[in-house]
């Protein structure tokens, strides 16, 4: 229950700085929400649909943000 407790803790503030960045910043967070979910997984914890989508949603803003700085 505790290591349920300190990942929802450090989702809720995860979350938070998403919420306060700017959407071309997303996909530097991409990673730390990776990482999370698969923390949550490990320990037999089930992401919510929203955590899900927005784990998707970071994936492709960091997809979509490789591709801005590329010579054309």
């Amino acid at each position: 229950m505790m290591q349920q407790d300190t990942l929802n803790q450090a989702l809720e503030a995860l979350e938070r700085r998403i919420e306060n960045l700017p959407d071309e910043k997303y996909h530097l967070v991409q990673k730390d929400l990776h990482n999370l979910v698969e923390c949550m997984l490990k320990a037999g914890l089930e992401p919510s649909e929203r955590v899900i989508h927005l784990e998707k949603a970071l994936m492709d803003a960091a997809i979509e943000a490789q591709f801005d700085n590329m010579p054309v």
